[in-house]
């Protein structure tokens, strides 16, 4: 076991294959851990968030679903009881702001190493070299002064929700940050075992930096 997934941040029917090759990994039965802290509760409440990720896991026999609504106080200690943690969309900044303030930063990167973390969304963000990926989106409402990731996936920066018209700000991120991106639609997912990143879902990812615009289809490794 071990290893991340990331997708693109498309709901459940366009993240199903992501979803399905994550739970295969993870193994029916096994105890899931759920982070909805990226979501603004004035917008969607915790108990709807939970009700939404059981309705996503129970057809692959997932169940054992912990959700926690703040980081205060955990250690990898208590991350250490799931065999998996999910950490899902909502405000960028907002989910690093409190994976800092509560340094859990160093317990999700150790965590990785024998445990599986899924990312979707801003999610997914964290997980790579730089966050302001998402800026054409999110508000930093909570004045985050940093923009590093987690720096989980090599050297590379995610950008989720992608669509062509994205291209112009993904060149303008690449250009100031000196950074590499993977764009993922919502329909496209990663999977990283052993340092190998495999693309998952049903479009392509895409791999960008100063001058070229790769495409990789699911199935396929980056």
């Amino acid at each position: 076991m071990g290893g991340l997934y990331l997708s693109g941040g498309g709901d459940e029917k366009q993240s199903w294959g992501i979803d399905s090759v994550f739970a295969r990994e993870l193994g029916r039965g096994e105890p899931l851990l759920y982070l909805p802290i990226a979501m603004d509760q004035g917008e969607i409440p915790y108990v709807e968030c939970y009700e939404w990720i059981q309705g996503v896991f129970a057809p692959f026999g997932i169940t054992d679903i912990t959700m926690w609504r703040n980081l205060r106080g955990k250690t990898l200690d208590d991350l250490k009881k799931f065999s998996a943690v999910y950490i899902g969309g909502g405000n960028t900044y907002r989910l690093m702001h409190s994976i800092l303030q509560a340094d859990f930063h160093s317990a999700l990167s150790t965590f990785k190493e024998g445990g599986i973390i899924y990312g979707g969304s801003a999610g997914a963000i964290v997980l790579g070299s730089n966050i302001a990926t998402c800026a054409h989106m999110d508000e930093n409402a909570v004045e985050l002064k940093t923009i590093n990731g987690l720096g989980l996936i090599h050297d590379y920066s995610i950008w989720c929700h992608y669509t062509d018209d994205h291209d112009p700000l993904i060149h303008q991120f690449i250009t100031a940050n000196q950074q590499s991106v993977i764009a993922l639609s919502e329909e496209t997912g990663l999977q990283m075992k052993d340092g190998r990143m495999e693309v998952l879902g049903t479009s392509p990812a895409y791999v960008m930096d100063r001058d070229m615009k790769r495409r990789i289809e699911p199935g396929c490794i980056i």
